[in-house]
């Protein structure tokens, strides 16, 4: 990016408005009917909420959510506008290998676009699809057949209505019941209220203790990004965000206190989903395990990894190496438990499907622990690169197989 541009958000949101005069010129000399689209996705919100970024008039502006739902708007939407939704991300903190965004919020939020008549374009982000089929139908149905009627309740009956579709009327309620407390288990921040996604918690984990075996200056590989992009250097431009030991005492504090407080509930709704098994039909047993009783073991043992990694930071600045190894001896055995709901989860074509977990990146999360374990027993042993590549991996395969092509317009 041009430097004069960084912290300018006016000469920025010019630049980006001649851009888009200039392709829409560009693609009505070859398609003079054309129609246009811009979805505004975190900067692009930004900019035009604060009125830097100017569209034409005969451009639909869509509006995005910000991976966890709750689309970016703030009540500017207006009829004839769009909506660009997730239900899963790749952003570091919310869900790739799990369900994440409440059918009430998927609910409420498009419903609220419908209201304002902000019907003209959607857009369903579904990531890897697999994991998230319950979030795909309900933002999918929403589109094409309105908000449900019911207010509160609707949420719930769609829920019980999908249980029994896919696992039996017989265990519809208790699947439904199980369904609710999954999305009322994780850990929260932020306003509104955001959940912990599993890609939060490998990227805390790996973040510490990588901070705490090497000093900074640490350096962050882009992902989404021309291959010309340089690295990142943590404590400028984007990664403004100190890594030093203050960054870790207080992330170490916050996670244990946040995981804390929400293992009794992963464990709760864990036991639930057990006692609701039985009532499966026998022939869709294959996809509860891999639905259900995956997500929830995956979040389960995230959170308790997530727990442990902060108490061995803790421990360690403490001076307790003994007990920081035992911390991460179970946050290794969480991880474990990660890989083998995983492995029970690989039904028939889906044998070696999480082989591709290129993005969330739980096996790094293992590597790291790992080093970090012995790095606790040994502090002169070999030291893992000072980077953090978080989602490079994923994209470095996309852009390898995309090579040289380009589309053509004409």
């Amino acid at each position: 990016m041009d430097p004069s541009l960084r912290g300018n958000s006016k000469a920025l949101g010019q630049l980006i408005s001649k851009a888009i005069a200039d392709q829409m010129q560009i693609v009505r000399s070859v398609h003079p009917d054309a129609q246009f689209i811009t979805s505004l996705w975190m900067e692009g919100a930004r900019l035009v909420q604060q009125g830097d970024l100017t569209l034409p008039p005969e451009v639909s502006t869509v509006w995005a959510d910000d991976g966890y739902g709750y689309l970016q708007d703030k009540g500017q939407v207006t009829k004839g506008q769009g909506a660009y939704y997730h239900v899963a991300v790749m952003n570091g903190r919310a869900n790739q290998l799990t369900e994440l965004v409440p059918v009430e919020r998927i609910f409420s939020e498009l419903g609220r676009y419908i209201q304002a008549g902000a019907t003209q374009y959607l857009l369903l982000n579904t990531s890897d699809i697999r994991p998230v089929p319950l979030g795909i139908k309900a933002a999918m149905e929403t589109a094409w057949k309105g908000r449900p009627s019911g207010g509160a309740g609707a949420s719930g009956e769609f829920t019980r209505r999908w249980a029994s579709e896919e696992f039996s009327a017989r265990a519809a309620s208790q699947v439904a019941d199980v369904y609710n407390h999954y999305f009322e288990a994780p850990a929260r921040f932020g306003e509104p209220e955001r959940e912990y996604g599993e890609q939060l918690y490998h990227t805390e984990a790996r973040r510490m203790m990588l901070t705490y075996m090497i000093a900074p200056p640490l350096y962050g590989l882009p992902s989404q990004a021309p291959q010309w992009v340089p690295p990142h250097i943590f404590g400028f431009g984007a990664y403004e965000n100190p890594t030093g030991s203050t960054w870790l005492r207080d992330t170490a504090e916050r996670e244990i206190e946040q995981c804390s407080d929400a293992q009794p509930r992963w464990d709760a709704v864990w036991k639930k989903a057990l006692a609701a098994e039985p009532l499966v039909e026998p022939s869709r047993r294959p996809f509860y395990h891999a639905h259900v009783l995956a997500m929830i073991a995956i979040n389960r043992e995230i959170n308790r990894m997530l727990r442990q990694v902060a108490k061995a930071i803790q421990q360690a600045q403490g001076g307790d190496v003994t007990q920081a190894r035992q911390s991460i001896a179970s946050a290794l055995e969480a991880l474990e438990g990660i890989a083998r709901a995983e492995t029970a989860a690989e039904y028939g074509k889906w044998k070696n499907w999480y082989r591709g977990d290129w993005l969330t990146g739980t096996y790094r999360t293992r590597q790291m622990a790992e080093i970090f374990s012995e790095f606790l027993r040994d502090p002169l042993t070999h030291l893992p690169p000072p980077v953090f590549w978080d989602g490079w991996e994923a994209y470095y395969h996309i852009m390898y197989y995309e090579g040289n092509r380009s589309a053509d317009v004409k």
